[in-house]
């Protein structure tokens, strides 16, 4: 375990040059175990000695206490702490983030021994004085006021903070509207149109434009209001992939396999685009029509899944039966790839490729956070806004249009115009509020009306209530700060005049004109990185060995791919080959002469001990290039396996016609890997191990 974690924490310094705080937490969560612990401290102190880090009031209290010790030991020995922050812009409260972190030491010295320096810095780059103005009026004087939030908004420093603009940015502009919410007619509606209308008349561009809301669901709502008026809008509410239909189906599959009695995940799987398009492309003559019929007629015999193995047996074996056996020994990443290659879905699924490929992403950095299993997977899905970046599809950053996000999604951004967009607040109360007690954790659901009856609740309950507050106010703030030169603020409301809404009628806005020109000359340019290149030749020429060598590689690559397209020779083993070539051609675009590659490949088939793992048998799985892990965490890829009711044979390719005896030795070794992993993969049945050296025509046999 500490040689894994040794030689992981040397590699991701080596690729990067540094270290990363995210890095750190993950290696710790990854490899942290009782009996390690003084062990891994040491040797990440001794190759880390100096931190910065960054947006440190979104730090959580985990995260500090893995952080304190080695920063700690870092000072001992010379080494540096550099952190960055701003306590008026913690907003990730339901993350676990906790900003009195770093409020407690922004007076006390964590670490006693070395010097402790705190520099507040006052200077705004983004914006300009007016906003400036407005946000100081708006929470060192109305909320300072206010019985209701002063508490809050000082416990984060939102009413003792000083901030002022650059020389040349003594300007801008804030406009206030407030608007009587109706459901039927918005009139907020018109009043963004608008507002969008005239800054585009002064001179500002679609992608000078922002509009931040509160909630996912507003700004759903503010794209169709876009959309009305025909004006270019990239919302990144759309960009999170969970919200495709092709996602939530490949989830379903994944609750499936997970939980086989899943009868609903199975349901929606089998009735969704993807296995529609699946059937259509298959020989049997099953239709979506049927499978909607089945699905009605067994849905009161569970398991469903069991119903559709003897209707639809052939469907089963061909599609699902591979998925199914070994979803519990396959990685994360590659069951998913398994997924995409067994429903074929960048075929048949063109549209959806870039959702695809997101998924793939996704996957590969939960995996590296120190995860993967499925139900972990499919909890991390279903954290709606928590982790919402993560799923978020990249956009081109000089698209010319509006952009659309929530308050969350636009922090550290800024934009040259910013509306923001603000509705009442409802408050839910809270799904469980979580106390520390010694060793042990309580959770406990307290009411507004239970927190009536109990003093100690009542205490708990109230200071709930302030740290949400702290979150709201500083959301709040984080909205209006980014604007670089002008913020328009629509408050939605309703009876009660609720937050935040109280906040901005309190404060006296009068009308005043709008500029008539926009405010700045500027324009945004693109940086092109330009490539250039001198004329003067390499120094360094291959030998006519090492030239060999590489193309031989690239031939010997080439074979491969044709043979991982050979599933199997029922169409007859020269057509099948013929096939294969195509395909790997098409992704390779090598121009090797066919004839004489042909004939290797076909002549190797033509001895039965090869061709017979080739053959489609009643339940036997091929699994082609699969990747399999070992006990300790290493990743292979086996060529190709084949898994009958008794024996599980692994093929490895190796082309050439020189024999060398050490490089033979390797090969049986890495055979015998294979083996090893493959008999705990599938216990109880007999492993058999075959090398195929395809240029040499022999067949090596290891049982």
């Amino acid at each position: 375990m500490y040689q894994n974690f040794s030689r992981v924490l040397e590699s991701t310094k080596k690729r990067q040059g540094k270290v990363f705080i995210e890095d750190i937490n993950w290696l710790l969560a990854e490899y942290l175990d009782a009996s390690i612990v003084p062990d891994v401290y040491f040797r990440i102190g001794d190759t880390v000695c100096h931190y910065m880090i960054d947006e440190f009031q979104d730090t959580s209290p985990v995260q500090w206490q893995n952080l304190f010790p080695l920063i700690e030991n870092s000072l001992s020995q010379n080494g540096s702490t550099f952190i960055v922050g701003d306590t008026k812009q913690a907003i990730y409260g339901f993350r676990n983030a906790d900003y009195t972190i770093m409020k407690t030491y922004e007076t006390h010295n964590p670490f006693p021994s070395s010097l402790h320096a705190v520099r507040e810095l006052n200077m705004n780059y983004r914006s300009q004085q007016k906003i400036l103005d407005f946000n100081e009026n708006l929470f060192k004087n109305t909320v300072q006021q206010s019985v209701q939030y002063r508490e809050s908004a000082e416990r984060s420093g939102l009413t003792s903070y000083t901030q002022k603009a650059l020389d040349k940015k003594q300007g801008g502009y804030v406009e206030v509207a407030i608007v009587e919410r109706d459901d039927h007619n918005p009139p907020e509606r018109l009043k963004i149109q608008d507002i969008i209308h005239v800054l585009c008349r002064r001179g500002y561009t679609y992608r000078d434009i922002a509009v931040l809301t509160q909630r996912n669901e507003d700004a759903v709502r503010v794209t169709t209001w876009l959309n009305e008026k025909g004006i270019r809008f990239i919302s990144y509410s759309s960009l999170d992939i969970r919200r495709q239909k092709i996602t939530g189906e490949i989830v379903s599959l994944l609750k499936f396999l997970d939980a086989p009695t899943d009868d609903l995940s199975f349901a929606t799987f089998i009735l969704g685009d993807i296995f529609e398009k699946t059937i259509s492309k298959h020989q049997d003559s099953t239709d979506i029509q049927a499978l909607h019929e089945f699905c009605f007629i067994s849905r009161e015999i569970r398991p469903l899944y069991k119903s559709f193995q003897k209707k639809f047996g052939r469907l089963w074996e061909d599609y699902f039966s591979v998925l199914f056996r070994y979803s519990g020994y396959l990685p994360l990443y590659d069951l998913i790839v398994q997924i995409y290659s067994v429903f074929r879905v960048f075929t048949l699924c063109e549209k959806d490729e870039a959702t695809l490929i997101k998924l793939l992403e996704v996957v590969k950095d939960f995996e590296a956070a120190g995860y993967n299993s499925i139900a972990d997977f499919l909890d991390f899905s279903d954290k709606g806004e928590v982790n919402v970046t993560e799923w978020n599809m990249n956009v081109p950053k000089d698209t010319d249009a509006v952009t659309v996000m929530t308050v969350h999604k636009a922090k550290g951004l800024g934009f040259p115009a910013v509306i923001v967009l603000l509705y009442e607040d409802k408050s839910r109360g809270f799904d469980y509020i979580m106390r520390e007690f010694n060793n042990s954790v309580r959770l406990m659901k307290v009411t507004r009306d239970i927190a009536k009856h109990n003093p100690y609740l009542s205490e708990v309950y109230s200071e709930e209530l302030k740290k949400d507050m702290v979150n709201k106010l500083n959301s709040l703030y984080v909205a209006f700060t980014r604007p670089e030169e002008e913020l328009y603020v629509i408050g939605v409301t309703g009876k009660h005049m609720k937050y935040p809404i109280d906040l901005l009628k309190s404060y006296d806005y009068p009308e005043v004109q709008r500029p008539t020109t926009k405010l700045s000359l500027h324009q945004k340019t693109s940086h092109v990185f330009r490539v250039s290149h001198h004329n003067e030749l390499i120094d360094y020429m291959p030998t006519t060995e090492e030239s060999l060598n590489i193309q031989e590689k690239k031939r010997g690559e080439y074979i491969h791919r044709i043979l991982f397209f050979i599933e199997c020779i029922d169409e007859g083993i020269t057509q099948a080959i013929k096939n294969a070539i195509s395909e790997a051609r098409a992704e390779t675009s090598a121009s090797y002469v066919t004839g004489a590659i042909m004939q290797t490949i076909e002549k190797l088939f033509n001895q039965k001990e090869f061709s017979m793992l080739f053959q489609r048998r009643p339940e036997r799985i091929t699994m082609r290039e699969q990747e399999f892990l070992d006990r300790n965490g290493k990743l292979y890829r086996m060529d190709r396996v084949v898994v009958d009711p008794e024996t599980v044979t692994v093929i490895e390719y190796k082309t050439g016609l020189d024999k060398n005896p050490n490089s033979e030795k390797k090969h049986a070794t890495q055979i015998e890997t294979y083996k090893r992993i493959l008999h705990e993969v599938f216990p109880g049945r007999s492993i058999e191990g075959i090398i195929v050296y395809i240029d040499r025509q022999e067949i090596m046999t290891q049982t």
